[in-house]
């Protein structure tokens, strides 16, 4: 078990985090997927009784991020957004000032279908329909691409572990033939279980340490 794992994709070197991000050392590239900034506000308004904080909680793991890896770019592979935000939501307040903090580092994210709620509002980030970098390109929903290794997002792959009567159930990094999917990034955002074919990996996620499962689990 470790917080790191080093992994091949496609040829290349990537670097697996427990706090649920890859790291492309050949381009200094930092990925996460599936932020969902904001969600919380959004239920709140819906009359749910969320905790406050998610948001700038996500925003400090962003952080400590960027310290272990220094990396040049960050990429979050689609659905920054949960909604659109309005005006004095937390994230639209706290954001530039980490922004700014983080001038070194290159924010991008790919357009999620959760994204496309907030068109038109700036918040000092480049936006990308998809975006290729190496063999690999980055987008949201793990679509096959001819002469690509996918990096994407959207599913919140989740997997449960059945000892007896116990059962963990935790995120995972997904590993199918092509396609990668990187676990939710964000704090409130849930997973889709699923069972890696015999032909596939999975990476889960536990406490921040990384346990790699044979195919088939």
């Amino acid at each position: 078990m470790s917080r790191t794992l080093d992994w091949e994709l496609a040829g290349e070197k990537v670097v697996l985090h427990g706090d649920q991000a890859l790291y492309y050392p050949a381009h200094a590239t930092l990925m996460v997927a599936d932020t969902h900034f904001g969600k919380g506000a959004f239920f709140r308004r819906k009359g749910l009784a969320v905790p406050t904080g998610q948001s700038q909680d996500d925003l400090r793991r962003l952080t400590a991020l960027i310290h272990h890896f220094s990396p040049k770019r960050l990429i979050v592979l689609g659905d920054f957004f949960h909604h659109r935000p309005r005006e004095g939501e937390p994230f639209l307040e706290q954001f530039p000032a980490w922004l700014k903090r983080h001038a070194d580092v290159q924010v991008e994210a790919v357009i999620g279908n959760h994204d496309r709620h907030a068109e038109g509002i700036d918040i000092g980030i480049t936006w990308h329909a998809t975006l290729d970098l190496g063999p690999f390109r980055l987008c949201h929903e793990p679509t096959k691409v001819p002469g690509k290794h996918i990096l994407a997002g959207h599913l919140h792959p989740a997997h449960t572990l059945t000892v007896g009567r116990d059962k963990l159930r935790a995120p995972v990094f997904w590993f199918r033939e092509s396609v990668t999917v990187l676990p939710s990034f964000g704090a409130l955002t849930g997973g889709w279980d699923i069972r890696p074919d015999p032909a596939e990996d999975a990476v889960l996620v536990v406490g921040g340490e990384l346990f790699p499962l044979s195919g088939g689990m």
